[in-house]
């Protein structure tokens, strides 16, 4: 047992913050909160974690990030449209999946994330299970509370809808064709998908931190075939899904060509909503889309400096909270200030979701840190974190407030409005995940061993990859829909 104290404890989105505050922790679960006397009354042989001038919250979730450590910008192939920018990595070596995993979890713990979903990635080793154990190695390591999704994708890997591709390549040159077909499968065959996300359920059955996920890339990536049979191993095990929907001006055509703009019809027809489901971006849905979503339940998760970053345009968030839409956010290792600082990201997205109309002044920062803890618990499929309150796992943040406050501020101040307008992830002085404090101010950082030496091999493809790929890559400009006929 043990007895985490802090002048100001915010329990969730809803209710009032404890002045002072304590959280009373046993078997990685809260088992009490109140007055610091009461609870050091009521166990008196627990040890005392004593924060003092910090405000303590539920842990942050990070509802849709893919592992990727090094950013872009970083790893040489920076901002871009989407599918140039994935066209673009073909120039690039293969990194180590669980170093840059490992060195992503490790920044998201210093800036207050205690819990994310590591969505569908691969790196196209032709090894995509021992890519995806080095990922949960890392999330182990760490301590991390990761929901980590089994990827899957059976067309659309170049261009969308699938049956423009043989026509695409056909126009390449030589050399541009030739790398794209030296390129490894990057996710398993479908019966061999369904037969590792078996064995890896066995495997991590009673992991206190790790939960499967299946990650299909999403509906221009994935055939009819591959969604029913996904979908029915999930509603038959109990398991969630979450995918990409509706984030650039691309897919959003190709969903009007194939699906006659009824894409999330389309799934349903297919049996996807049969389990928990949530979406990542959604940044190109019309009316009718936000209509669908409604009507299934769908979680989404924005992600909106990844979204202007790639050119998709800023998500309406502001539409999707007056419509009663149920929004988490993730970072998307593409953030708008290149860096996993969450608080930050968190408050462009409350930002966006502010609209126009009048609101209750507090409403705007309770809504943002509820999208950034329950909310998100939801979008990763662990409803047992998000919040501080008995019976739910011991998942929190400290957040040092004495840089924020800087001079001067006003004593009637909302300590949650000084978190959400002022406050940085660099703020962060204790991340505890499970009832184990991960990071603490002032303590030595890991150091990413071989992560740089990683990095520069994998930059070594070689110049001729590198000019293929930027090829590839203007070539799909040029095939991409312009907004006149999206």
């Amino acid at each position: 047992m043990q007895l985490v104290e802090a002048d100001c404890v915010i329990p969730d989105a809803a209710t009032p913050p404890l002045r002072p505050g304590a959280v009373a922790v046993a078997a990685g679960r809260i088992a009490a909160l109140g007055p610091p006397a009461a609870l050091r009354a009521r166990f008196p042989d627990a040890a005392r974690t004593e924060l003092g001038d910090a405000i303590l919250l539920p842990g942050f979730v990070n509802a849709h990030q893919h592992g990727r450590g090094l950013s872009q910008i970083q790893l040489g192939y920076p901002d871009d449209a989407l599918e140039p920018w994935i066209a673009r990595r073909r120039g690039r070596g293969t990194p180590d999946p669980y170093l840059l995993t490992r060195h992503a979890a490790e920044q998201m713990l210093r800036h207050g994330v205690t819990a994310t979903l590591h969505a569908n990635y691969s790196y196209a080793t032709g090894d995509y299970e021992a890519e995806l154990r080095g990922v949960l190695r890392a999330y182990d390591e760490t301590g991390l509370r990761a929901t980590v999704c089994v990827g899957y994708a059976d067309q659309g890997g170049l261009v969308y809808p699938p049956a423009d591709e043989a026509r695409f390549r056909a126009a390449l040159s030589p050399g541009a064709q030739a790398l794209l077909a030296a390129a490894r499968p990057a996710y398993l065959p479908l019966d061999h998908t369904l037969d590792l996300m078996a064995q890896l359920r066995a495997d991590y059955a009673d992991h206190p931190t790790i939960t499967l996920a299946y990650g299909p890339a999403g509906p221009q990536w994935v055939s009819d075939a591959g969604w029913r049979a996904i979908a029915r191993h999930a509603a038959r095990s109990g398991i969630g899904i979450h995918f990409h929907l509706l984030e650039s001006p691309a897919q959003r055509a190709t969903a009007d060509r194939l699906y006659a703009g009824q894409v999330l019809a389309h799934l349903q027809r297919l049996g996807l909503f049969e389990t928990a489901v949530s979406a990542a971006h959604f940044t190109q849905a019309r009316a009718e889309d936000l209509h669908e979503a409604l009507r299934l339940g769908l979680v989404v998760v924005s992600n909106p400096g990844a979204n202007m970053r790639l050119f998709n345009g800023p998500p309406p968030l502001a539409t999707w909270r007056e419509a009663g839409l149920p929004v988490a956010l993730g970072t998307d290792n593409c953030a708008l200030d290149d860096n996993e600082d969450y608080l930050s990201e968190l408050r462009l997205g409350g930002l966006l979701a502010r609209g126009t109309a009048p609101q209750d002044p507090g409403a705007a920062n309770r809504l943002t840190l509820a999208m950034g803890t329950e909310t998100g618990a939801r979008a990763i499929f662990q409803p047992g974190c998000g919040r501080i309150a008995p019976g739910l796992c011991a998942d929190l943040v400290a957040i040092d407030p004495r840089r924020a406050r800087s001079v001067w501020l006003d004593p009637d101040c909302d300590p949650l409005d000084l978190v959400i307008s002022r406050c940085t992830g660099a703020d962060t002085v204790m991340t505890m995940v499970a009832g184990v404090i991960r990071h603490r101010a002032g303590s030595p950082r890991p150091r990413p061993e071989g992560l740089a030496r990683m990095a520069a091999a994998a930059r070594q493809a070689g110049p001729k990859a590198q000019t293929h790929a930027e090829e590839i890559a203007q070539a799909l400009r040029a095939h991409l829909p312009g907004e006149e006929e999206v």
